[in-house]
């Protein structure tokens, strides 16, 4: 009966694994202007997979920078993030956010952030704050902030 008990709490925790969603996003980077090109606005799209209830992950699948001064810069999958979700009873999810990006012989970057989530009928709406540890592998490592505001959207998946 205990092997029966513990499959059934492993199953509900997995059940979560199958909740894809797709993000659509405007960022406001570099706000402290800690680069030296001052903010900016990008446009953002990723998917995000619950793997547990609490514990979601999200890839990046396409970017678009326009920052001042420079060429639009466009990226696919450009990163992925952990977000680890705080339970609370509020009419909000509110969020933690780890990640790791890579860019070969450019940058390595760690990110820590915080965010709220808030349903509205089928989709949500969420904010997001970040703060960015960016290593180029020329010059100086430099600190950025990050706010961002989109949309989450619910895939559905088999019938």
């Amino acid at each position: 009966m205990k092997k029966l008990f513990a499959i059934m709490i492993v199953g509900s925790m997995l059940g979560g694994l199958y909740g894809l969603s797709l993000s659509l996003s405007g960022a406001y980077q570099d706000i402290t202007d800690e680069y030296g090109g001052g903010a900016y606005f990008g446009i953002k799209a990723d998917v995000v997979v619950g793997l547990l209830p609490v514990l979601k992950a999200r890839g990046y699948l396409a970017e678009v920078d326009f920052s001042e001064g420079t060429p639009m810069r466009f990226g696919t999958f450009t990163g992925s993030d952990m977000l680890i979700t705080i339970p609370m009873a509020m009419p909000f999810q509110p969020y933690l956010v780890a990640g790791f990006w890579f860019e070969k012989d450019v940058y390595t970057t760690f990110k820590v952030g915080a965010g709220a989530e808030m349903g509205f009928g089928n989709m949500s709406g969420y904010l997001e704050y970040n703060l960015n540890f960016i290593s180029p592998e020329v010059g100086d490592s430099y600190m950025p902030m990050n706010l961002m505001a989109g949309i989450r959207i619910p895939l559905k998946l088999g019938l």
